[in-house]
């Protein structure tokens, strides 16, 4: 029987439900394993701490850190060009890009890497010269949104890390933009509690797409001619503390 502590997160919603759901996921992920899922629970900080048990358990646990982010893992044993999953945290507090919690840490400290401006601009702005601001309005980037980045340098000396949007993750994102698509992103919530205030604002025809991005993180692709802008206020007041940020083509082209 082992336990890891992975980069999941249960919010302000009930971690009942939380770990009820996450169990049922990985069941259906690990299925030709021979592992079972003793338990789910959540860590002070809200992570994901996950027991394991069985003849595959190492297996398993690889497949899952390798999914999912593994909460204490050094500084010192990744390398420029590894895949990372990390979530975006205090967004928009700095002006020189966005912090990273990708569960790293040193001798001594949990550090946060960080997706540079310079690095943003190049991946969503085409190298243009735009505000960290109208970057993150235009592709509705939220705190704790989950993606996989690529380590693009590092300093084990002043403990930096420096990442970038991994290719597959990019594509990703960019989706809304090719098909021309508002979306909105949400996260803090379940899919229920979002199906819900689509239903009570009367909003559940305006979306062409439901996509899971994590645990609680939710991609609403909407209808073409549906404003995602216009559908936040009325979704926020069901929602609670969710953060919810709105993916606009319009403003891409205008970056």
């Amino acid at each position: 029987m082992l336990k890891i502590t992975v980069l999941e997160k249960t919010y302000n919603v009930a971690k009942h439900s939380s770990a009820k759901a996450l169990t049922y996921i990985l069941n259906e992920e690990l299925k030709d394993l021979d592992v079972k899922i003793v338990e789910v629970t959540f860590t002070k900080d809200r992570y994901a701490e996950i027991t394991l048990d069985g003849e595959d358990e190492n297996i398993a646990k690889n497949f899952i850190i390798e999914k999912y982010g593994s909460i204490e893992r050094s500084i010192g044993e990744l390398q420029i060009g590894d895949i990372i999953y990390g979530r975006f945290r205090d967004v928009g507090n700095v002006k020189f890009g966005l912090f990273v919690d990708a569960g790293i840490v040193t001798s001594t400290q949990k550090i946060d890497a960080l997706y540079p401006l310079f690095e943003m601009r190049n991946q969503l702005a085409g190298g243009k010269k735009s505000s960290l601001i109208n970057t993150i309005r235009a592709f509705g980037i939220v705190e704790n949104l989950p993606l996989r980045f690529e380590i693009i340098d590092k300093k084990i000396l002043g403990s930096k890390l420096w990442v970038k949007i991994e290719d597959d993750s990019l594509r990703w994102f960019l989706e809304p933009y090719k098909t021309n698509k508002e979306a909105l992103i949400i996260c803090g919530t379940t899919r229920r509690s979002i199906k819900q205030a689509l239903i009570q604002s009367k909003h559940m025809e305006d979306i062409d797409e439901f996509e899971r991005i994590g645990l609680l993180e939710y991609r609403l692709i909407c209808k073409k001619g549906t404003r995602a802008d216009g559908l936040i206020p009325e979704l926020g007041s069901y929602l609670g503390r969710a953060k919810i940020g709105a993916q606009v083509p319009k403003r891409v082209v205008e970056l």
